[in-house]
């Protein structure tokens, strides 16, 4: 529906009534203001939602899902044209019937592109759909043929692995986008001090930037956990027919280099009676990934709360309430959190239905699909929606130094100076120091003094000359956060020295991923090469 269209469908109340109340005159500002209201929520927030922000909030709740062989339909033609050139290269078909047949799929894939290529229920599933076509337009007489020497059981299980390939690689391109995202804003701030927190609690000294680069390290794992998957399968399943194999002779090399596998697979039956494997392994490394994801978004929420107050959102990236006018809602950092939930549940879906197969083919496994389909639709919009986020929320680094001066947040390193300056045993350095808390606790401090670091040393029948500059030197988080050298610490210098060693793991995770999307595209010029020969 048109702009034009939508404001007509506007009540001419509603936009009287903005217009005397918001005393304005122009169209457009009247208009904003009624979709404001609509949405129930709006006139809080300065800034509209960024793109797709409530497309993302608001999940299928207004949206319905397109049938998920759909999704297949380019992998089935891809997979069916490789499978035809293999039968004519094989003597299988002549000449004629292999063009004949590649141009009917050219024009499904058209029909498809254009939206215009429709599953019908009766059909069963994108297999019969397609092979129906065919028939139904250049008779059985040729397109009968299409289906010599495969199954739809090998024939589905190569659609799902074009698929997930697919899919693999592009999770992997938008993780590396953010895990860019999150290492660019940490090294703005490798000097801005924050708390580091164990059990919710202020620990020790840290910096944003030292907090955001692990979560940047923990991301890149996910990528690498994606390349694993494209190692395990990688291979090629179709001519392996029902299972069984078949007494044609195939070429299973050709159609595995027409395809882009690196290789046959080796049993005709394994991908066929553990159909659910390649799923439950993607749905696996993407749970493990949205809970990197979750784990970056509870953090964001929490340091973000008046509570805390250090990290601010983009109001772009919030959304308000129907009752409430003071709130900013993060709500797409709390949906991340509910799509890994939903996720889990779907990995254990998947699992489940491989717990029980008898040898060969079964029914079950077509509840793969789902599942693995359904994490797949999830998982890939929270990757940019998380980089946005990361790229445009403020810190307040006045608040966070605030929190880093109280709270006994550098008694660790006074236990630490203990121990290197004055030769103290760590165990006994940290009872002083424990006991020297207590007393400046008491006294209504909150930075241990001099006068109780005094008292703990002469509880415990310690004599060390310390002096009050220098309990006040190891207490300034700057310094603290400096001192943290070892290698993987919070210092400065460490996590710049850290993230130039990242970068080239990073470099190499790139070369991988444009390696393996030549291979791809590759692949598909090869069948493509073919099909203009022929003409």
């Amino acid at each position: 529906m048109g702009e034009d269209k939508d404001k007509k469908t506007c009540s001419p109340i509603l936009l009287l009534l903005l217009s005397a109340k918001l005393c304005v005159e122009s169209v457009d500002s009247i208009w904003e203001e009624a979709m404001k209201l609509e949405r129930l929520w709006g006139s809080r927030l300065e800034k509209e939602p960024a793109k797709g922000v409530l497309e993302f909030t608001t999940g299928r709740d207004v949206k319905s899902t397109k049938p998920y062989d759909e999704r297949l339909i380019p992998y089935d033609v891809w997979g069916s044209k490789a499978h035809v050139i293999m039968l004519w290269k094989q003597e299988l078909i002549t000449r004629s019937e292999v063009r004949t047949m590649l141009k009917g799929l050219d024009e499904v894939e058209t029909l498809y592109l254009k939206g215009e290529f429709i599953l019908d229920p009766a059909r069963e599933d994108v297999h019969s759909a397609i092979e129906g076509y065919l028939i139904e337009h250049y008779g059985m007489e040729t397109a009968g043929k299409l289906h010599t020497g495969r199954s739809r059981n090998d024939q589905v299980a190569v659609d799902m692995r074009l698929y997930l390939r697919d899919e693999a690689l592009e999770c992997s391109t938008l993780l590396l986008h953010l895990i860019d995202a999150l290492v660019e804003v940490a090294q703005e701030h490798v000097s801005t001090v924050m708390p580091g927190y164990t059990h919710h609690q202020p620990a020790m000294i840290s910096s944003w930037g030292h907090l955001l680069f692990s979560y940047a390290v923990s991301l890149e794992r996910d990528v690498e956990r994606l390349s694993n998957w494209c190692s395990m399968f990688n291979s090629n399943p179709l001519g392996g027919a029902a299972g069984y194999g078949t007494s044609l002779p195939l070429n299973r090399e050709l159609t595995a280099q027409l395809l882009g596998f690196e290789g046959v697979h080796e049993s005709s039956l394994d991908p066929l009676q553990n159909r659910w494997e390649p799923e439950v392994e993607i749905g696996y490394q993407l749970s493990v990934m949205m809970n990197h994801l979750s784990a970056l978004a509870q953090t964001l929420l929490i340091l973000s709360t008046p509570e805390f107050g250090m990290v601010r959102l983009d109001e772009a990236y919030c959304t308000g309430s129907s009752l409430m006018p003071q709130k900013r809602n993060p709500d797409p950092l709390e949906v991340v959190k509910g799509k890994t939930a939903y996720i889990h549940g779907m990995v254990v879906s998947l699992l489940s239905l491989g717990r029980s197969l008898f040898a060969g083919y079964n029914r079950d496994s077509q509840w793969s699909k789902y599942p693995v389909m359904d994490i797949i639709d999830e998982c890939k919009p929270s990757l940019p929606m998380m980089k946005e986020i990361i790229t445009s929320l403020s810190f307040n680094k006045e608040t966070a130094l605030r929190r880093c001066e109280r709270g006994f947040i550098t008694a660790p390193d006074v236990v630490e100076w203990l121990v290197s300056t004055h030769r103290l045993p760590f165990r006994e350095a940290k009872v002083v120091v424990e006991k020297a808390v207590s007393y400046a606790e008491k006294a209504g401090h909150e930075k241990i003094t001099l006068s109780s670091l005094h008292q703990a040393l002469k509880e415990m029948k310690i004599k060390i000359d310390i002096k009050g500059r220098d309990v006040e030197k190891c207490q300034l988080p700057s310094r603290a956060l400096k001192e943290r050298k070892t290698r993987g610490g919070p210092s400065p210098e460490t996590v710049k020295r850290a993230m130039k060693t990242f970068q080239k793991t990073l470099q190499r995770r790139r070369e991988w991923l444009k390696k393996k999307k030549a291979q791809v595209e590759e692949a598909r010029s090869a069948v493509q090469k073919v099909i203009e020969s022929l003409h």
